[in-house]
C-alpha cells in the first residue's frame, strides 16, 4: 500500500531570525553646539592673534620691549597731563592746583596755612597783602593756632578747586583739629576759603574762615 505523500512530507523550516542590533548613536560633542561655534567664531581670532603677536615678541625681545616701554610712557604722561598726578601716588602735591601750568597758588595757600598753625603772624601779614581788608593775623592766631589757639592740627585736607571766568581761582581747605579739655579730647573740623590768582606768582587775594565745628554726633 503506498503511503499517502502528506504523511512523507517534511515540515518547512522556519527562516533564523537575525539577533537584533543595538544601535549607538554618537553624542554631539559641546563644542559643536550653535552656541559654542559663535562664540568660537568670535574668540578665535582674537586668541590666534595673541598667540602669534607672543611669537612676534620671543623672536624680536628688544623691540616688544621698547613698544611696551613707548606704551607705558605714553599713558603716563597723558594721565599726568589730565590729572597731574603720576602712577601709585608719586610726586603727588595736593597745594598744586595745576592752573595754565602753573600751582595755581597752591604754595601760597600751604605757607598761609602753616604761618596760622604755627602763629607767625608776621608771615600771615605779608601773605595778605593784597588784601583789600585782610583779617587781623593776631586774631586768627589767637583762635586757631596751635600755640595761642591751644588746638592740634590733625591734617590738612585740600576738598575742591575752582578755576573762575576771571581768572581767580577758589580753593577750599579742611583742617581736622583737636582740643583737650576736662572732658577729655574734643575734635573738630576747620574751613578756610582762599581767592588766588595763578598769574601773579599765586598772590591770595582772598581769605575766609568760614568755620569751626565739631563732628555731628
Amino acid at each position: 500500500m503506498i503511503g499517502s505523500p502528506s504523511s512523507t512530507r517534511q515540515p518547512p523550516e522556519r527562516p533564523e531570525q537575525e539577533p537584533k542590533k543595538a544601535v549607538y548613536t554618537p553624542k554631539k560633542r559641546a563644542g559643536t553646539s550653535p552656541t559654542a561655534l559663535f562664540f568660537k567664531a568670535i574668540f578665535r581670532p582674537i586668541f590666534k592673534g595673541l598667540y602669534y603677536l607672543l611669537r612676534a615678541m620671543r623672536s624680536h625681545k628688544l623691540v616688544s620691549f621698547l613698544a611696551i616701554v613707548l606704551i607705558l610712557g605714553s599713558a603716563i604722561a597723558v594721565n599726568y597731563y589730565e590729572t597731574g598726578q603720576l602712577p601709585l601716588g608719586l610726586g603727588y602735591d595736593q597745594f598744586n592746583f595745576h592752573i595754565h601750568g602753573t600751582n595755581g597758588g597752591g604754595d601760597q595757600v600751604k605757607n598761609w596755612l602753616y604761618a596760622l598753625r604755627d602763629g607767625n603772624t608776621v608771615q600771615l601779614s605779608f601773605l595778605d597783602r593784597f588784601l583789600s581788608q585782610p583779617p587781623d593775623p593776631q586774631q586768627l592766631v589767637s583762635q586757631y593756632s596751635q600755640s595761642q589757639g591751644h588746638l592740634a592740627w590733625k591734617s590738612i585736607n585740600v576738598i575742591g578747586v575752582l578755576q573762575e571766568a576771571d581768572s581767580t581761582i577758589d580753593s577750599f581747605v579742611e583742617v581736622d583739629v583737636s582740643a583737650n579739655g576736662p572732658g577729655g579730647s574734643v575734635t573738630g573740623f576747620l574751613l578756610v576759603h582762599f581767592v588766588t590768582v595763578g598769574q601773579s606768582d599765586g598772590a591770595i587775594f582772598g581769605v575766609d574762615v568760614i568755620t569751626l565745628r565739631a563732628p555731628a554726633q
